[in-house]
C-alpha cells in the first residue's frame, strides 16, 4: 500500500507548521504546501531557483528541465506544473523569504551559508525536516517528503470528476506511462480502515474501562 496523508493528516500536519511563526517555520510550512499541492519529487524541487519561482508566477507554469528530473538519461522529459492557487500562494511566501536574492540562487534555502552566499535546502535536510514536523503532529512514523507526492495523487484520484483520472495524475506527475499510476487505483487506508471497522464494529471504552486497565483489573 502506497505511504501518504489522508486529507485529517495533511491538516494535522500543516496546521502544526503554522503554529510557529519563526522564519523556519514558515518556510517549511510554505514548501510542505507546494509540495502537496505539486506533487513534485523532492530531488527535482531541491534544484527550483528564485527566478524559477518568478517565471512561474508569470507563466502561470512552474517548469522542471529534464536534466533535473530522475531517471535514465534518454528516458527523461521536460516537465511543468501548473500554478494553481495554492501552489501560487506558497510560491509567493518562499519569494518574500528570499527578497533581494539572485535569481540562480535555491528557492529555498538552509541556515547555512557558504562560498556563493546561503546554501539550498539539501535533500536530506527537506528530509529531516519533514520528520521533525510529522513527529511534532504526531503522525505516523516514516513520512518523508515523498509522501506528499502520493499525497497529490490521492487527492487528485478522490476529488476530481475527470472522466480520465489516471491521466490527470500522470500529467501532474510527469510519469512517462500511465501504468505508474495503477498503484492509486487500489484499496486506501481510508478504505480498508472503514471496511473493516463496518465488519468488527468500533468498540467505545468508556472512562472506567479505561481506568480498569490501568488498575490490571482488566480481564
Amino acid at each position: 500500500m502506497i505511504r501518504y496523508l489522508t486529507e485529517d493528516e495533511q491538516r494535522l500536519l500543516l496546521s502544526t507548521v503554522k503554529q510557529f511563526a519563526d522564519v523556519y517555520a514558515t518556510r517549511d510550512f510554505a514548501w510542505m504546501r507546494l509540495l502537496i499541492n505539486s506533487g513534485l519529487r523532492i530531488g527535482e524541487f531541491s534544484k527550483v531557483t528564485v527566478g524559477d519561482g518568478i517565471q512561474a508566477l508569470k507563466t502561470g507554469y512552474l517548469f522542471i528541465p529534464k536534466n533535473r528530473r530522475k531517471g535514465k538519461p534518454e528516458s527523461r522529459r521536460d516537465h511543468s506544473v501548473l500554478v494553481t492557487q495554492p501552489v501560487r500562494e506558497a510560491l509567493l511566501d518562499l519569494l518574500g523569504l528570499r527578497d533581494g536574492a539572485e535569481l540562480d540562487e535555491a528557492l529555498v534555502i538552509s541556515r547555512k551559508s557558504g562560498s556563493r552566499g546561503w546554501a539550498g535546502l539539501s535533500v536530506r535536510a527537506f528530509e529531516q525536516r519533514t520528520a521533525y514536523w510529522a513527529k511534532l503532529a504526531q503522525l505516523p512514523a516514516g513520512v518523508s517528503p515523498h509522501w506528499f507526492r502520493h499525497t497529490r495523487a490521492m487527492n487528485i484520484m478522490h476529488n476530481t470528476t475527470s472522466k480520465d483520472p489516471r491521466g490527470v495524475v500522470q500529467a501532474t506527475l510527469g510519469q512517462a506511462s500511465i501504468s505508474s499510476t495503477s498503484v492509486y487505483t487500489g484499496i486506501t487506508k481510508e478504505d480498508l480502515e472503514s471496511a473493516l471497522h463496518e465488519v468488527d464494529g468500533k468498540k467505545v471504552f468508556r472512562k472506567r474501562d479505561m481506568r480498569r486497565v490501568y488498575e490490571g483489573r482488566a480481564s
